[in-house]
């Protein structure tokens, strides 16, 4: 009995899941759809059809004449790993860094050879023309576990201050942690009221280990990319192409879409200069 009631609900479902599936889908021709939005290829589901999403397409294109994606420029985040042999938390956090501001890091692995770690920050700072550096540096018994120099855009990280107990992961995750600290405190970010977050007051490596979140918080990071701009620093940044006629840097059209937005701002312009509102 158990055995046919299953049967019977097993098709019920089947039947249902027929009915939600509308005829002529992506799901069933199984054809791959690179949307404009996003600029990615997608296979759509059952929600739309690839006709549906290109008509989508096609109302977007004539009302911005298309999007234009505009990439970072500026100087840019470096980080180096001046010990001997380089850590793991370093590609980590250039990753997360990433992901987080859509903005590109460098990052090195050269071994600092006795040298001063400031005269080698300042050496990569004047080289690289960075945002800021970061250097993490090992076998340094006269320097705390960071350092933050703000007018001259230095962290300093002393891996050897966060080799405490016997977990060997622990000292890398510490690494990763004060890197992003060091990042926080020169982009202006200060103490976070946000609890848990690595830009809390942290004075022991019992308090950065008590923090269990191995970045900075979304918040706080939002707040940080405020004051880029004082790095001379310009954001990623995705605009129509409408945008661009009307803060005036876009390049000449190049297609029917952008032709037709094109001399529709112009004629809009035309007629906002000649308006009885204007002559005012």
């Amino acid at each position: 009995m158990r055995k046919l009631l299953s049967i019977a609900i097993a098709a019920i479902s089947a039947a249902a899941f027929a009915q939600e599936v509308p005829q002529g889908t992506a799901a069933s021709t199984n054809e791959t759809y690179v949307d404009m939005i996003t600029g990615k290829p997608w296979t759509p589901d059952s929600k739309w059809t690839v006709e549906q999403l290109k008509a989508r397409d096609e109302r977007v294109l004539k009302k911005t004449g298309g999007l234009i994606d505009i990439k970072a420029s500026g100087p840019e985040l470096f980080v180096l790993d001046a010990r001997s042999r380089k850590g793991a938390s370093i590609d980590r956090f250039c990753e997360l860094y990433t992901r987080a501001s859509k903005l590109p890091v460098k990052s090195a692995h050269e071994p600092r050879g006795g040298k001063c770690p400031m005269e080698v920050a300042r050496e990569k700072l004047a080289a690289e023309k960075a945002l800021m550096v970061v250097v993490v540096v090992e076998g340094c018994d006269k320097l705390p576990a960071l350092s933050v120099f703000p007018d001259e855009r230095i962290g300093i990280v002393n891996a050897d201050a966060l080799k405490e107990g016997d977990d060997p992961v622990m000292p890398e995750v510490r690494v990763g942690k004060d890197i992003w600290r060091a990042v926080g405190y020169i982009g202006g970010m200060g103490f976070s009221p946000a609890p848990n977050d690595l830009m809390q007051p942290i004075f022991s490596v019992a308090e950065l280990d008590a923090c269990s979140n191995p970045y900075i918080q979304p918040m706080s990071f939002a707040r940080m990319n405020t004051y880029y701009k004082h790095f001379g620093v310009t954001r990623p940044r995705r605009v129509a192409y409408r945008q661009a006629i009307k803060e005036g840097w876009a390049a000449a059209p190049t297609n029917d879409y952008q032709r037709a937005v094109w001399e529709e701002e112009k004629t809009n312009t035309v007629h906002k200069a000649v308006s009885p509102a204007a002559t005012k």
